[in-house]
């Protein structure tokens, strides 16, 4: 009788383990599906925007204060597309979003190669380069980049009187969302992190890197970030590793199933 239980037990076990290996693969497919239907971001789509302290430039604004010379004094070559200002206790800054056309597809999307982002400081009327932001595909793999707008934010997160941006861009794939990067960068004072992500189709194959220095800045800025992450997984932007916030919670540098 004792023998007979002790193979049921292992039985139960081994049938657990089966069911919960088909729940985690079949979450897998849910996930990259997900991915493969999202929809696409939406590419002037507005940076959300603390409205007390910053502002979005009209578009005419935005080409007489960043004429072409003082686009080539700032070193910007690809077209500029979007800019920002904000006036806090640190000083008055711009931050701009530019990006280059790579080609237009045979479904008549357009394609980018390269996106460079800049945060100019405005000291005695000289605009004064701050920050860059770069990203660029990589050819082997990636169709096109761009600033993801809809998940980017300029707030006071921790009501100490500066802006704390965070900044998201990612890249597609012929797989659309499903294998490509993300890049959430966060700001608090005079310090940036970055959040390197690379999605995937199968779970082993979704890494996240985090910079630990995430885990000294203000809560509210820590829970914006990972509130921008579970937007993006919602959207089906983005696919981290199962149990990511728990890791998070307990300050994981690093997100792998």
């Amino acid at each position: 009788m004792n023998k007979f239980l002790l193979v049921v037990t292992i039985l139960f076990f081994i049938s657990c383990g089966n069911k919960k290996k088909e729940a985690d693969e079949n979450s897998s497919k849910s996930d990259a599906t997900a991915a493969t239907n999202a929809l696409p971001i939406e590419k002037y789509g507005s940076i959300a925007i603390d409205t007390f302290l910053v502002r979005k430039l009209p578009k005419k604004e935005m080409n007489a204060k960043f004429n072409t010379n003082r686009q080539i004094q700032l070193g910007i070559s690809n077209e500029l597309y979007q800019a920002y200002s904000y006036n806090d206790k640190s000083g008055v800054y711009y931050f701009l979003l530019t990006d280059h056309v790579k080609n237009v597809n045979e479904k008549n999307d357009t394609l980018y190669d390269n996106i460079y982002a800049m945060s100019v400081r405005v000291d005695n009327n000289k605009f004064k380069k701050r920050s860059t932001i770069k990203g660029e595909i990589d050819d082997q793999w990636e169709t096109s980049i761009g600033f993801w707008n809809q998940y980017s934010q300029l707030f006071d997160y921790d009501g100490d009187g500066s802006v704390d941006p965070i900044i998201v861009y990612g890249t597609t794939t012929d797989n659309n969302y499903v294998d490509g990067r993300v890049r959430i960068l966060a700001y608090h004072n005079k310090s940036r992190i970055t959040i390197k992500h690379q999605n995937s189709e199968i779970a082993d194959g979704r890494i996240t890197k985090i910079n630990k220095k995430l885990y000294t800045f203000p809560a509210p800025i820590q829970e914006a970030v990972k509130e921008t992450m579970r937007n993006m997984v919602k959207n089906g932007h983005a696919v981290f590793a199962d149990g990511w916030e728990k890791s998070m919670e307990n300050q994981a540098v690093r997100l792998g199933n």
